[in-house]
């Protein structure tokens, strides 16, 4: 069986930005960040990460930002900003801006998607995180 292609998320998040109801747009905010996540989780677990039981979200992240390549360190900070946003549209009963920031969280994963394409393969490497 073929790995699972997370880009489908992606085709997902946009088709739930086009519905107008307030639960497609906090969906579609919820699948793009899970298509970051994983497109960077399986880069990392490529390279030797492998996440303690518990906050890997956060470890991940962690990783990205704590590696000394400022490519992967804005990567970490795209991640965290994302999670934010994903965390707002599945626990808060309010979502200011919501149809706003639908387009910008879309736009922020395919910049994401780009941008670790565009780092060399070996990053990020657990072995090279800053202590």
């Amino acid at each position: 069986m073929a790995a699972f292609d997370w880009s489908g998320y992606l085709t997902l998040a946009d088709g739930l930005a086009a519905q107008p109801d307030e639960g497609s747009l906090r969906s579609s905010v919820s699948r793009a960040y899970y298509y970051v996540y994983h497109i960077a989780l399986e880069r990392a677990t490529r390279n030797g990460f492998n996440a303690i039981e518990g906050g890997m979200h956060k470890q991940l992240w962690n990783l990205y930002q704590g590696v000394p390549v400022p490519d992967c360190q804005r990567l970490g900070q795209m991640g965290v900003r994302l999670k934010l946003r994903r965390e707002r549209a599945d626990y808060h009963n309010t979502y200011p801006r919501l149809n706003d920031e639908v387009a910008e969280v879309l736009q922020e994963a395919r910049d994401f998607a780009q941008r670790l394409a565009r780092i060399d393969a070996r990053h990020p490497n657990p072995a090279g995180m800053r202590q």
